[in-house]
């Protein structure tokens, strides 16, 4: 029996990861394949900048994503970061009856489309095209901020409010076009911070208010959600990577600087373990002590800094702490720090809860942890656009022995 595929790939700084998940009969998402290539060189700031990494990264994690469930990938949705990312609200109203009596009018359907359609034209910066729009809320008759268009009530005019979220055309026609090179059609370029919404949020914590924090290798990408939509969005070059860096310049290697950030140093001093390691020098001539508090210190100060910056995020989106009733998600690779949660906490003064992959179905481990929350979350919004539009619709059926001999064949030319 034919179903759904939809296919996310995440083109993050420290690699690629895809996954291919199957819809079943009850419109449930099924994680059926997962590949993941580690690269390094292809992005920066969030921007594309080598086609032919990124390209060989696709090929092999599509590859492999494809091996461990039989099944052929043809699209897929794809993530975009950086700090051109930006989203815009704006509003418009229109007069109900074309403004000819100032008795209050039936508002249609044609009002509501009209409305959202003037709301969602914007002038952009220069440069850049739209992502995404979303309906905010509507007004009518001195009532605002209603979720749901008030067709067939009456009013002299009706308001609405839309979300546009815009990046760099050229930073977006790139990442459409190495995916491409890589034989997948983009069936749509998808906000990173909304693709890891979408997997660690449901629908109440949007609704209530609440802040996804992704700290990815290069990037922090922020999203804050009240009322069921996104109303600010954000992106800054600060990620897991700073502490790499700070570590390495100790004098080791950057993958014991990555090894000692993952495994050994938390957030916060009061996680930090208390003891000495001896770490190969860069090139194995000697060694060096590293005091694993001195380490904690360093990655504090980075960690500390990321959440500032956090902080003055969500204080432009005008949203006090009071009305972020769920708090703050953080999620990501560094997500995983120990004590990075109760690190956020102090610094943002939000309740703040770790942020792994839901509402799927996985017999993958690697599924559920937080540095695939793009890669899941872009299945799973694409799934909703793919409901919306279904001309993004895609089927999926399991390798032909040809394709496979085909394949084959290819890789030994």
């Amino acid at each position: 029996m034919e179903r759904n595929i939809i296919t996310g790939i995440d083109i993050g700084c420290s690699g690629v990861r895809c996954v291919i998940a199957l819809e079943d009969e009850n419109s449930v998402l099924e994680i059926a394949g997962v590949g993941i290539c580690p690269c390094s060189g292809h992005i920066r700031q969030g921007v594309l900048v080598n086609a032919s990494i990124a390209g060989e990264a696709i090929q092999r994690a599509v590859e492999e994503a494809e091996q461990t469930c039989g099944l052929e990938v043809e699209s897929a949705f794809i993530n975009i970061t950086g700090l051109h990312v930006r989203g815009i609200l704006a509003s418009a109203t229109v007069q109900i009856g074309e403004g000819r009596s100032e008795e209050p009018e039936e508002i249609t359907e044609d009002d509501i489309s009209q409305v959202e359609a003037s709301a969602g034209n914007i002038t952009l910066p220069s440069g850049c095209e739209v992502l995404e729009r979303t309906i905010r809320d509507y007004s009518f008759g001195g009532f605002s901020q209603l979720p749901d268009p008030p067709v067939g009530l009456k009013s002299v005019s009706v308001q609405a409010r839309v979300y546009t979220i815009y990046a760099d055309r050229i930073a977006a026609e790139n990442l459409r076009t190495v995916v491409q090179n890589a034989g997948i059609a983009v069936d749509a370029v998808i906000p990173s911070a909304v693709a890891s919404a979408a997997a660690v949020l449901n629908a109440d914590e949007k609704q209530v208010g609440t802040v996804v924090v992704d700290i990815g290798s290069a990037n922090t990408d922020i999203v804050v959600y009240y009322g069921g939509s996104p109303i600010h969005l954000s992106s800054f070059a600060m990620g897991g990577n700073k502490i790499t860096s700070d570590i390495q310049s100790l004098g080791i290697s950057w993958n014991d600087a990555e090894k000692l950030k993952t495994e050994k140093v938390a957030a916060v001093n009061q996680f930090a373990e208390k003891s000495t390691l001896s770490v190969r020098k860069v090139g194995g001539r000697g060694s060096v002590s590293v005091a694993l508090p001195v380490l904690t210190q360093i990655a504090a100060q980075r960690i500390e800094e990321i959440f500032n910056f956090t902080a003055e995020e969500i204080a432009a989106s005008g949203i006090g702490v009071a009305s972020l009733t769920g708090g703050m998600v953080v999620t990501g690779g560094a997500a995983r720090m120990a004590g990075i949660i109760e690190a956020a906490t102090a610094i943002t003064g939000h309740q703040v809860e770790p942020g792994t992959p839901r509402a799927v179905k996985s017999g993958s481990k690697l599924a559920k942890t937080p540095e695939m929350a793009t890669a899941i979350g872009l299945v799973k919004h694409g799934l909703e656009l793919r409901r919306a539009d279904t001309g993004l619709k895609r089927r999926a059926g399991y390798k032909s022995v040809s394709s496979r001999i085909s394949k084959f064949f290819n890789k030994l030319k």
